[in-house]
């Protein structure tokens, strides 16, 4: 694994330079492979005997956020997208994190997924939680997916599992609000979710998992916009994917 240099101003959050940025080169390849073991998506990617996984792996990092720290906030955009490994994280909707948290992430969660599909800003403030442990994520920066049909440093086939896992992750968090509010007018929504029946592993398949992961993150989106939880955060825990 090729040493990268990270300055802090690749991530998120501009304000603050207290949290520890550590090059994956410094950790042991057994190491690695654990903790690419917590998070499903570069599970999927690392059985598969080619590059792709050193070269995403060359645009990650590893995170260390001492409690109170914040990793994102509300109004920034954004390319990077995060997996909390260890620790707890509070969610908040003002950026400036003076309400009471109104989510969490816990480990085996991801967050920042629905700004990267909907191409917005972030819709909330994410801060260690106070008084906890420090919290430690893994981080890849997903502006190495270019263009959606650029297969120039990113495959198909990955750009495929990475599409096929942010939809199974979306629908499992609508799957959560449907059943907790079976009234709610977007679940009518829920059947007009565009489908794919043609050939699997082709670029037709690429392009309508990219409309129905936008389709879905932007009806998530207006979900939590509306009087209800604000998360832009939580994908579901590593046992519910799969």
């Amino acid at each position: 694994m090729s040493a990268l240099i990270f300055g802090f101003h690749y991530l998120d959050d501009k304000r603050h330079n207290l949290m520890k940025i550590k090059d994956l080169s410094t950790y042991k390849p057994d190491e690695i492979k654990a903790l690419l073991a917590r998070i499903p998506f570069y599970k999927e990617l690392s059985q598969i005997p080619n590059s792709q996984l050193e070269k995403l792996l060359n645009v990650s990092c590893i995170v260390e956020l001492d409690p109170g720290e914040t990793i994102m906030r509300r109004g920034d955009k954004g390319s990077w997208l995060y997996f909390l490994i260890k620790g707890r994280l509070d969610v908040y909707l003002s950026g400036d994190a003076e309400c009471a948290p109104l989510n969490h992430i816990t480990p085996g969660e991801l967050f920042g997924d629905l700004a990267l599909l909907c191409d917005h800003e972030r819709k909330a403030t994410v801060t260690a939680e106070p008084g906890h442990k420090p919290a430690l994520l893994f981080a890849t920066d997903f502006k190495v997916f270019g263009d959606l049909t650029n297969f120039n440093t990113v495959d198909l086939e990955t750009k495929l599992i990475f599409y096929r896992t942010m939809i199974h992750s979306i629908r499992w968090r609508l799957e959560v609000k449907r059943m907790d509010d079976l009234s709610h007018p977007l679940v009518q929504e829920l059947k007009k979710v565009p489908l794919f029946n043609g050939e699997r592993g082709s670029e037709k398949e690429l392009a309508a998992l990219h409309q129905q992961a936008q389709f879905l993150a932007n009806l998530l989106d207006r979900w939590n916009s509306e009087g209800m939880t604000i998360e832009d955060v939580v994908i579901a825990n590593a046992a519910n994917q799969g």
